[in-house]
């Protein structure tokens, strides 16, 4: 499964910068839940000859690395992760979830790249852009579009790594946060 996540490298998928800094505890069926979200011949994606305009553009800093420990103690460096999210501003489990996932940011601070699959941003993310086709089929191969849909991005590698489909509290999105962690690491 690791070999096939890692693949998502080759995607056109732009690089993405990232403070995230969730902490939490998995549980026991968080596991589960995340790999059911995977399917090997899933999100592992091309190469394109040419990257979209309209794909966001890799943003680095020299800022000084952002630890999570994660709950078997290992810790990750926030500023190579990203939090991408799939919206709609009509969709009513996105106005529960993204003002939780907005104070998360806040609170811990990650930042997140939202797209939105209506073309309506909301009170949370107003400002976000409209999914080009190509960022679809690279995030949604094979896994059905629901919103909203967060994935954790790694900014040097492109790889994704779905977090969670539906709405959640804090509690939950940092427990999966440290759960998608613990697979890759």
């Amino acid at each position: 499964m690791k070999n096939s996540l890692m693949n998502l490298a080759k995607t056109p998928l732009a690089a993405l910068a990232l403070s995230l800094a969730l902490a939490g505890m998995a549980h026991a069926g968080t596991l589960d839940e995340v790999k059911s979200l995977w399917d090997p011949r899933g999100i592992s994606g091309t190469e394109t000859a040419s990257p979209q305009s309209d794909t966001p553009q890799a943003v680095s800093g020299a800022s000084q690395p952002r630890w999570l420990r994660l709950s078997n103690g290992k810790q990750v460096d926030l500023r190579d992760w990203k939090v991408v999210l799939f919206m709609q501003g009509h969709c009513p489990y996105c106005h529960k979830f993204d003002p939780v996932l907005k104070q998360l940011a806040g609170q811990y601070g990650f930042s997140v790249f939202s797209y939105t699959i209506d073309g309506q941003g909301d009170d949370a993310f107003p400002e976000a852009l409209p999914a080009p086709p190509d960022v679809m089929q690279t995030f949604f191969p094979n896994i059905p579009v629901a919103t909203p849909t967060t994935f954790l991005v790694n900014v040097n590698t492109l790889a994704a790594y779905p977090i969670l489909q539906g709405a959640t509290d804090a509690q939950g999105f940092m427990a999966r946060v440290d759960t998608v962690f613990q697979m890759m690491h």
